[in-house]
């Protein structure tokens, strides 16, 4: 045998023993790592069973008898669903998730009540307004945490006891819900009712053509009116028996003046007239110029027409003249002379179309294109004369000369009821005789001369009257006016 296979047979040996002994070495640790693993796997199985032993023998088991009573108490107890008996609105929720019957609510329950609603129909249309539109509202989220968290507090022994209470007689929680806001409700009802109610309007005038004396007038139109209280009711009474349908009732409101009747009702209520054919040129100017300021006026309801404020001053630059006018009892010249006469006129047809007297003054001394009692001075810087319009409807005031030298006032508008007239009177109350003429000595006459410087005059009190008259003629009932004084005068004599 050679060295070399010697070094190779001793090693090979060495090497066997070497690995005979690594064998013998993890045999001996895996044997002692599962001894020590055993052993802790068991340590909390021994714990548990120590506490479970001294609770059992510090607090007792109470009304359980074993362990496993035990156990079962706590599994009820830690349970992550509704306890067995719990009803919500009539609902079974026992046994399921907190999440499961809060998704159950919100699809098939509260989904369902805020869809509910009313359809409302007039006149073709629809259109439907939700429950949860009108402000529909459910505590259903506090009531299923309540019911959820009912049970789950206090010591096992405790909850046990409610579970097996609610178990055997059960226990109910009911939803509150408000299904709609009045208010809310209100508003939609009342736009509603708005919406399809229209006023009626009956025809009336809708222009005057001074020019051709003649009316337009608009057609009357028909109206609609919706019961808002009752369409409130209504809804409300359909919205707590669980929603549908409304029928708007709408009812036609038919005007009371057709187009028709109106034209029969309008036109020229009254004409005054007074001559002026004795009238000089320049006191038929100043007529003129009045009537064409006073031509054209609309005089709405309850306006107070006055004569000084719509012909204004008397001047020169508008083109007024000097005439003969009365002052004081005496006969003078001056501008704007005559327009008493335009004054006259237009009063005489403003108490015959039934206005209301404001302010009427009669002249010093009577005027011979009009009847005592009937006249109306004006003076711009102290008397005026002035009617107001009481009636429903606006009038139109037209004056004017005629070809005939005449003065015309007339008046348009609502003509009186039942084609009733008024007549002006004037009646003599009393005549006062000319008194004793006044004698002045008048040194530049010649001796045993007189000169009649003005003649004397009677007086007059007269008493005006507005007389109704029926379309025939008959007088139905009359009215004091006004009253009206003329001074007497005395004879003016002067002698030597």
């Amino acid at each position: 045998m050679t060295s070399s296979q010697s070094i190779n047979k001793t090693a090979s040996r060495a090497a066997s023993r070497k690995r005979t002994s690594a064998k013998k070495t993890a045999s001996s640790q895996r044997s002692a790592a599962q001894k020590t693993q055993y052993c802790w796997w068991a340590l909390p199985a021994v714990c548990l069973a120590a506490v479970v032993i001294a609770f059992c023998l510090l607090f007792g088991l109470g009304e359980y008898s074993s362990y496993s009573d035990f156990q079962l108490m706590k599994t009820e107890a830690l349970n992550q669903t509704f306890f067995d008996g719990t009803h919500i609105d009539d609902y079974d929720v026992s046994g399921h998730s907190l999440e499961e019957v809060l998704q159950f609510w919100e699809r098939s329950i509260e989904t369902p009540f805020r869809q509910t609603g009313v359809a409302f129909t007039a006149n073709g249309e629809s259109f439907f307004v939700s429950a949860e539109e009108l402000g529909y509202s459910s505590d259903y989220r506090s009531v299923v945490s309540a019911a959820w968290g009912a049970g789950r507090s206090g010591t096992l022994e405790e909850m046990a006891r409610g579970i097996r209470l609610r178990r055997a007689e059960g226990t109910a929680y009911q939803v509150s819900r408000r299904l709609f806001d009045p208010e809310k409700l209100r508003e939609v009802t009342d736009s509603i009712a708005a919406k399809y109610s229209r006023s009626t309007a009956d025809a009336g005038i809708a222009s005057f053509d001074f020019s051709t004396r003649s009316f337009t007038f608009s057609p009357e139109q028909e109206g609609a009116y919706v019961d808002p209280d009752k369409l409130y009711l209504d809804a409300t009474q359909l919205l707590m028996e669980g929603g549908g349908e409304i029928n708007v009732e709408i009812t036609p409101v038919h005007p009371t003046i057709t187009q028709q009747s109106v034209s029969s009702s309008y036109g020229m209520i009254t004409q005054a007239v007074t001559k002026a054919s004795s009238s000089t040129k320049d006191r038929l100017t100043n007529i003129r110029l009045a009537c064409a300021a006073i031509n054209d006026t609309v005089l709405n309801p309850g306006e107070t027409f006055s004569f000084n404020g719509t012909v204004g001053p008397r001047t020169r630059t508008k083109g007024y003249r000097i005439a003969t006018v009365y002052q004081d009892g005496e006969v003078s010249e001056d501008v704007g002379g005559g327009i008493c006469q335009v004054s006259t006129t237009l009063w005489n047809a403003a108490m015959k179309a039934g206005c209301e007297l404001v302010e009427r003054h009669n002249h010093s001394i009577p005027v011979a294109y009009v009847d005592k009692g009937k006249d109306a001075t004006v003076s711009y810087s102290s008397q005026d004369m002035r009617f107001k319009n009481t009636s429903s409807q606006p009038m139109y005031i037209v004056a004017y000369v005629n070809e005939s030298k005449r003065v015309i006032a007339e008046i348009y508008g609502l003509l009186l009821e039942n084609g009733e007239t008024i007549k002006i009177e004037g009646k003599v109350t009393k005549t006062i005789p000319v008194p004793d003429p006044v004698y002045t000595r008048n040194p530049l006459l010649g001796s045993g001369q007189q000169f009649i410087v003005s003649e004397g005059r009677k007086g007059y009190k007269a008493t005006t009257y507005r007389i109704y008259c029926s379309a025939d003629g008959k007088e139905l009932r009359r009215e004091t006016l006004c009253s009206s004084y003329y001074k007497e005068a005395a004879p003016k004599i002067d002698y030597n």
